[in-house]
């Protein structure tokens, strides 16, 4: 059976809920209204079948206060108050607005509304979406990302997904680049749905729940895939990339985002949401020149602390040294990868990771290596407690 409904009324002018308290309270449902967004973000947090009312004007863009909470708090349901000169459904929706009421609609529209939420509201408890999901305490954001295609980021993010999954952590990838990603054929999957159907058919009407768009490898790691065709790319916002990671993050210890080569807002994002930058480069001249004005970038954004250079298809007949490499960089090399070229070639045609296909190759110990560098093992982290409180 489905607990009560709370019902929020939220104005930055202090404006009074007028007809639409006494609707609510005919249907024996009590408002709630608060004057301060810090109260109305503290009762949030604690009552998840909720439903908020959004009169916002003075202080605040009722627009990008709506989507500022549906961020922060995908599972509720809102409904946007405005002037009629203000009325945009289109914007309202993809700023996460499940529905939307103009100061002068009709007590029958108003009605019309407050039953649409409280029929989707009854739905989605009866299918037990109603349930909150809070974020996995020690989930970890790991963006792939590098200047220049071919530099082998999606192969570091399939084969590095691999080995956290033998080190027991929950993994999925959010393939970001959403024109042309290519994560699905490295893993021999064909996707029916992705991020562009949830999107579509999930977001845009107020829904956040992830997990059925979402697609699954027999190892264990798990897929969000891009679009399924390029020109579907233009709906894709940066706010979209926030609410998948915050919904992905409620499911899984680990997301990979393999992000695109070109810079954009959804490159951007997908950067400042990680915890961690793996930032794939080679030995190469030309690569190495790209991926200095990338560093440069990254630091320019404040998200230097978060670098870690990989130095992929690393040999003894690398162009150039490790340490001018770092000089040049300005960073330290985090880890370095053997080439393996004909073998990852293979693996990719086959649709099988190498970590996969050959679990004793140096590049598959390399990566359990990496993956324990990011994310020590529990009792690589309990001994250095012990020798921490030893030392004291």
């Amino acid at each position: 059976m489905m607990t009560d409904l709370n019902w929020y009324f939220y104005s930055d002018t202090n404006a009074k809920a007028g007809e639409l308290e006494e609707l609510l309270l005919k249907k024996n449902h009590k408002l709630k209204s608060f004057q301060l967004l810090e109260d109305l973000f503290h009762k949030l947090e604690r009552t998840p079948h909720s439903i908020l009312f959004l009169k916002a004007y003075t202080t605040y863009n009722v627009y990008d206060l709506c989507q500022e909470i549906s961020m922060k708090f995908p599972s509720v349901y809102l409904i946007i108050l405005v002037p009629e000169n203000m009325e945009n459904t289109k914007k309202a929706m993809r700023v996460g607005a499940s529905n939307l009421l103009t100061y002068s609609d009709a007590t029958d529209e108003i009605n019309d509304v407050i039953l649409q939420a409280q029929d989707y509201m009854k739905q989605r408890a009866s299918k037990g979406e109603g349930v909150t999901h809070l974020p996995k305490q020690n989930s970890r954001i790991m963006a792939v990302c590098g200047s220049k295609g071919g530099v082998g980021k999606t192969s570091l993010a399939v084969n590095l997904a691999n080995a956290f999954i033998k080190s027991g952590k929950s993994v999925v990838i959010l393939d970001a680049n959403f024109q042309f990603g290519d994560v699905a054929m490295y893993l021999d999957l064909k996707p029916n749905r992705t991020i562009y159907e949830w999107v579509k058919e999930a977001v845009e009407r107020g829904r956040y729940g992830i997990d059925n768009y979402v697609s699954h490898h027999s190892s264990g790691i798990a897929l969000l895939p891009p679009p399924p065709r390029p020109e579907f790319f233009e709906i894709m916002t940066e706010e979209h990339v926030a609410l998948a990671v915050a919904e992905l993050r409620k499911r899984y210890d680990v997301i990979l985002i393999d992000t695109p080569t070109s810079l954009s807002e959804i490159h951007l994002k997908s950067l400042d949401l990680a915890d961690d930058l793996l930032l794939v480069t080679t030995s190469d001249l030309p690569v190495l020149r790209n991926t200095k004005l990338y560093v440069d970038m990254l630091d320019s954004l404040h998200f230097s602390e978060k670098v870690h250079v990989v130095l992929n298809k690393d040999s003894k007949h690398r162009a150039i040294e490790a340490k001018r490499l770092e000089g040049i960089l300005q960073n330290p090399v985090f880890a370095s990868i053997p080439d393996v070229g004909k073998q990852m070639t293979t693996a990719i045609n086959e649709g099988l990771p190498l970590v996969l296909r050959n679990g004793r190759h140096s590049f598959s110990k390399r990566m359990l290596q990496i993956s324990h560098l990011i994310l020590p093992p529990p009792e690589e982290e309990e001994k250095k407690t012990k020798r921490f409180a030893l030392s004291r």
